[in-house]
Formats: structure tokens, sequence, C-alpha cells
């Protein structure tokens, strides 16, 4: 789902049990150009380039992997051992890894980086993964049962089914997963970025931004791929870990939101009380105006809702929500009724002021 879903990711697990087969078998199924680079065996002009003089100015020149996946328009480059990359080659792969971005080269935007690696405890001259690369992966733990590999052996091991989802589904969830997870760290801020203290556990997943970001990706991915509960959790836990994963998890089942287009259309409807959760609708309501701008809809959502939110106490809240879709409810010709001219007179007499500024 990760590489589906172009998001980079690492498989943690011993030596010789499938990981290297199963990325093969995955490029070969999309039909995407595999390049394998050895972590342990390269050195930070690898992953930056060889530097070189170009008329008075040092540029660097990519390494054939990198030409390679710019001549095929993309596909997958596996970093295996990676756990033996001493510290410079690691800081070396912060750029390429999120950036594609190798010397003077820039990736194509199709290329997908998957890595490999052993404990620090098992590797050979291991090295604990550094916090900034350990938070651009998504974290898997490659664990296979004895009955797997027996039954493989006996008949055969089955075909990895990598289904494709339709991308406006994907790109759907992906904008309502990121409102959520919003939402929820505006409830819990002590979840927005948490770098564990030890080493260890610094180079696994855990919560930031960016993680938070890359697991929504993967999250609508594989929400859109109608997969296994087990399978979507799996996929959250492995970008900000078991904790953060799993509060968030909770949080969202137990939302219960009103529907969107049953407020707009005018029902009533009762509204959360959390400002957690108003924040979630508010953000559902910024996302179903942009999509339909007719005048009902942004009266509804102007004089009614946003109106709503301000008497339950959160003028802050609806006034973030009506400053994002005010140039389209101004357009509309929708006319601010007595209630919401009081609620956000605030915001309206900077806008004002702002107005007068221009003029």
């Amino acid at each position: 789902m990760a590489l589906a879903a172009n998001v980079p990711v690492i498989l943690w697990g011993p030596p010789g049990v499938g990981k290297t087969a199963v990325i093969e078998q995955i490029a070969a199924h999309h039909r995407w150009r595999l390049e394998t680079v050895i972590a342990s065996i390269c050195d930070p002009t690898d992953f930056k380039g060889l530097p070189h003089d170009a008329v008075g100015r040092t540029e660097f020149s990519p390494p054939d992997w990198a030409w390679a996946m710019e001549d095929a328009g993309g596909g997958v480059v596996f970093l295996d051992e990676i756990s033996t990359a001493p510290p410079s080659v690691q800081a070396a792969l912060l750029r390429p890894v999120l950036g594609r971005v190798v010397g003077s080269l820039v990736l194509p935007v199709e290329t997908r980086f998957v890595a490999a690696a052993n404990p620090a405890d098992i590797a050979a001259e291991g090295w604990e993964l550094s916090a900034p690369l350990a938070n651009r992966f998504l974290h898997l733990d490659w664990d296979v049962s004895g009955q797997v590999v027996s039954q493989g052996f006996t008949y055969g091991f089955d075909p990895i089914d990598v289904p494709t989802p339709d991308p406006t589904a994907v790109e759907a969830h992906r904008e309502e997963l990121l409102r959520a997870i919003g939402a929820f760290l505006s409830a819990r801020p002590d979840l927005v970025h948490r770098m564990p203290d030890s080493s260890a556990e610094a180079g696994r997943a855990w919560p930031s931004p960016r993680s938070w970001e890359m697991g929504a990706i993967a999250l609508a991915w594989a929400r859109s791929s109608q997969v296994s509960e087990a399978a979507r959790a799996l996929v959250l836990t492995a970008s900000v870990g078991v904790s953060a994963a799993r509060e968030f998890l909770v949080w969202e089942q137990a939302l219960d939101l009103p529907d969107i287009e049953r407020l707009l259309a005018g029902e009533d409807i009762a509204l959360p009380k959390t400002p957690d959760k108003l924040l979630v609708v508010c953000g559902a309501l910024v996302a179903a105006i942009k999509q339909n701008k007719s005048k009902a809809r942004c009266d509804a959502a102007a004089n009614r809702v946003l109106v709503a939110v301000c008497e339950q106490g959160h003028v802050d809240i609806a006034t973030v929500a009506l400053r994002r879709i005010m140039p389209t409810v101004m357009k509309s010709g929708v006319v601010l009724s007595p209630e919401a001219v009081e609620h956000f007179a605030d915001m309206l007499d900077k806008m004002g002021k702002f107005g007068a500024g221009r003029r």
C-alpha cells in the first residue's frame, strides 16, 4: 500500500525472510523499474552525487541508479541493508528520500523509495537509524510465520494482489483524513510532534506533522482499496507509532458527526458540543462549499450552520471557517443575517479596513 501510495517505507526484519523477493514481485507486477542500492557499501556521494568542477563552481554528478530512474520516468529505489549505513550515509539520504533530489538531478515524481533493515542488534556492524531519516519512512515489522514458509515451499507462494483504487476516491479520503487529523491534534497538541527520548525508538515511527501527513496519504489509499481494518490500522501505526495511531483511531470511531449535506439542505440537526468535533464539521463544511457553490448552500453555511457554531460558544472556530468561504459567499450574492453580522463583527470590521486600505 505504501509503495502504491508513493510513501517511503522501510521493512524491519531478520535476514533471509523474503523482504527483497516481495519488493521485486511488486515492482514486476506494476512494471516499475527496480534499482537496488546496497546502503552498507555506499558512501555519501552515492546519494548526494560526485563533486566536480564546472567552470569555477562545484556541481554534483548523480550516480547511475538516479539516472536509471530518470530514464524510466520513475520506479522503485530499493535501499537494502540501510541499518548498516553509517551516519554520514544516512545524512546524505535525507534529501533523496523526501525531496527526490540527487545532486543536480530532480527525480521523477513516480520515484518510490523502499528500504530494508535488520534491527541494530542483529545487523552486521549495525547503526540505529537517525531520527530525521526514520521520520521520512513508514515502518513495518516483517514477520513471516513458519506456516507461510512451509505452505509456500510445498504449494508455491501466492502472488501479491496490489489493487489500484480510483484516484478521485483516494483524494477525497485524503482530504477527509487531514481534516480529521487536524481536529484530533487540536484536542491532543502533545501528539503533533513527539520524538522519543531513546535513539532506538527515535529510529522507528513517531508522530510529527510530516509523519501524520504521510499516514493520511497511505491510509487514504488503503481505505479507497477496501482492505481489511487491520491493514488500515497498520498503515497509520507504521507512520506515527502505536500509541498515537491507536488514540486517533479510537477518537475517530467516536466522532458520530452530522451529515454536512443534510445540514446544508436546511435540516435541523444537532451539532456536536466539543471543539475538536466542531472543527471536523467546519472543515467538511468548507470542503462542501468549495465543491458546490450555490447560493442556497452558501446561505445555509454562513447564516445557519456557522451561526449555530457561534451560539455554542465557539466563535473562533466558526470565524476561521467563514473566512475560508467568505469570497464564495459574497460572490453568490448571499447577505449575512443580523445574527451572523453580530457574531462575526470583528472579522467583518477587519475585512472592511483591509478593503479601505486597498482602495
